[in-house]
């Protein structure tokens, strides 16, 4: 448990770090460079960026979650796909408390009306790049799936992270925001495995311990 915590207090230290280093110097020469990408490759992200979208895994997962729990009656598949269920579930809403509490402009304000920064606690759309939900989405998905299937594990994590690039790509997120939501899917699954599931359902799931 202690060395559980002393890496997630590392890799927190790390992740700011670079959220840091990127706000104040990168993340504004990237969405310069991104918007000035020819229209067929933002185009082509634009179709990539939709599997950032949690609605249709969070209702697949909870319809397996049902199916193996009530109709085929498998509790291993069941138990893998309400633990798919919570890890998005959870990256989403931590991602939103975040968006709200800083209140970071997006970059659309930045080009529309020269709007870099922070403006907490907002609610509006334009506030809310930090951190990326799709980002944050695609990276517990992926990081759970790969527990379940480790060989697949690179593919799974080549996934999340070209979903996240696509945030970054049209313009939707600055390249901190993308980071960000990757922490938060990625710790939003090991919070769950390591401090909230107990052996039983570690077993049940069929992770290691």
């Amino acid at each position: 448990m202690r060395s559980a915590k002393a890496k997630i207090a590392v890799s927190l230290g790390a992740v700011l770090g670079f959220v840091v280093v990127s706000y104040f110097f990168l993340d504004v020469p990237i969405a310069l460079l991104c918007k000035r990408l020819d229209r067929g490759v933002t185009d082509f992200f634009g179709i990539i960026t939709e599997f950032g979208i949690s609605t249709w895994y969070l209702i697949g997962s909870f319809g397996l979650f049902l199916i193996f729990s009530f109709v085929h009656r498998q509790k291993m598949y069941a138990s893998r796909a309400l633990f798919l269920f919570a890890s998005i579930a959870v990256s989403g809403i931590i991602a939103n408390i975040i968006k709200v509490i800083l209140g970071r402009y997006r970059p659309e304000m930045f080009f529309e009306k020269g709007l870099y920064g922070l403006n907490f606690f907002n609610f509006s759309h334009g506030f809310t790049s930090f951190p990326s939900g799709h980002t944050a989405t695609t990276f517990s998905l992926a990081w759970t799936l790969s527990l379940f299937f480790p060989r697949a594990r690179i593919l799974l994590i080549c996934f999340a992270f070209l979903v996240g690039a696509s945030r970054v790509i049209i313009t939707s997120h600055y390249l901190s925001d993308a980071v960000g939501g990757a922490y938060v899917g990625v710790m939003s699954v090991l919070f769950l495995k390591e401090f909230i599931c107990s052996p039983e359902q570690k077993f049940s799931c069929g992770l290691k311990m």
